[in-house]
C-alpha cells in the first residue's frame, strides 16, 4: 500500500507497518486500560476524561519521541525515515487512543447506564477498533487477517481487563 502522484511514491504504508501497529496497538490498548482501571477504581468521568486525555497526548508523543530515537539508532535508517516512523507511532497512537475515549464519552452521557455496563459496550466498541488494526497490519504486511485480528484482539482484551481488575482492587486497598 502506497500514496503515489505523478508515478513517485510518496509514502510507503509497508515501510511504516510497524509503527503503525505499534502505535495503534498501545493506543488502544493503553487508554482504554486507563479508562477501564479508573472505572474500576470508580474514580468518575471528569477523572477518566482527564486521565484519558492526558494519556492520550504524552503517552503518544513519549511512543513517537521513542520510536524515533530507536529508529536512528539502527545504522542504516535515514533521519528522514526515522521522522516518518514518529510521525506515523503518535499519529497511529492517537487515532486508534481516541476510541476508547469516545466510547466511553458517547456511553456515560446515556445516564441510565451503570458503569458496569458503560463499561461492557465500551468494550465491544474498543473490540471492533482492535479489530480494525488488525485487520489494517495484516493489510499492510500481506499476513492472515483473521490470524492478525485474534492476536491483537487477545492482547487488548487481557490488557484492558488486567487494568480493570487492578483498579478494583485498589479501591478496595486505598
Amino acid at each position: 500500500m502506497a500514496i503515489t502522484t505523478k508515478n513517485k511514491t510518496v509514502f510507503n504504508f509497508q515501510n511504516h507497518a510497524k509503527s503503525i501497529t505499534y502505535g495503534g496497538l498501545d493506543g488502544i490498548i493503553t487508554t482504554f486500560a486507563v479508562v477501564a482501571g479508573a472505572i474500576g477504581g470508580s474514580l468518575g468521568p471528569t477523572a477518566i476524561i482527564i486521565l484519558g486525555f492526558s494519556n492520550l497526548l504524552a503517552d503518544g508523543f513519549s511512543m513517537a519521541a521513542g520510536d524515533y530515537l530507536s529508529s536512528t539508532t539502527e545504522e542504516h535508517k535515514e533521519h528522514a525515515h526515522a521522522i516518518k516512523n514518529a510521525i506515523m507511532t503518535f499519529l497511529s497512537f492517537n487515532i486508534f487512543g481516541l476510541v476508547p475515549l469516545v466510547a466511553y464519552l458517547l456511553l456515560a452521557n446515556l445516564a441510565v447506564m451503570s458503569d458496569t455496563i458503560t463499561l461492557l459496550m465500551a468494550s465491544v466498541i474498543v473490540s471492533l477498533a482492535l479489530a480494525t488494526l488488525g485487520w489494517v497490519k495484516a493489510t499492510i504486511t500481506g499476513q492472515s487477517k483473521k490470524s492478525e485480528i485474534i492476536r491483537t484482539l487477545i492482547v487488548g482484551i487481557v490488557a484492558a481487563g488486567v487494568a480493570y481488575a487492578i483498579g478494583q482492587l485498589l479501591e478496595q486497598v486505598i
